[in-house]
């Protein structure tokens, strides 16, 4: 019996119970996964252009100075940055999605 207790004492149990509780209790959300991640890739997309042309400008900049590779490097960035909606795109139809 002092095995038993011990056992329901310790702390992996009672956080292991504590869990399986908030799981039967909890309920889910039912959030609309398509607008909230229309919103969210509109936001990102309108951070991530102001970065992408200071990012292009600093590489032009190390391009004038000599330095090729950086400038590669964010030509390809800045190139799927702007064309991932329609990679994504492109691959969704592309295996029948």
């Amino acid at each position: 019996m002092r095995k038993r207790t011990n056992f329901l004492q310790s702390r992996w149990v009672q956080c292991l119970m504590l869990v399986l509780v908030l799981c039967m209790i909890s309920t889910p959300a039912w959030a609309d996964l398509e607008s909230g991640m229309e919103d969210l890739q509109s936001k990102i997309l309108s951070i991530s252009t102001p970065l992408a042309i200071i990012f292009l400008i600093i590489a032009a900049w190390q391009k004038a100075m000599g330095n090729n590779t950086l400038f590669f490097a964010t030509l390809v960035g800045t190139v799927i940055m702007f064309a991932a909606p329609q990679i994504v795109e492109f691959i969704r139809i592309s295996f029948g999605g």
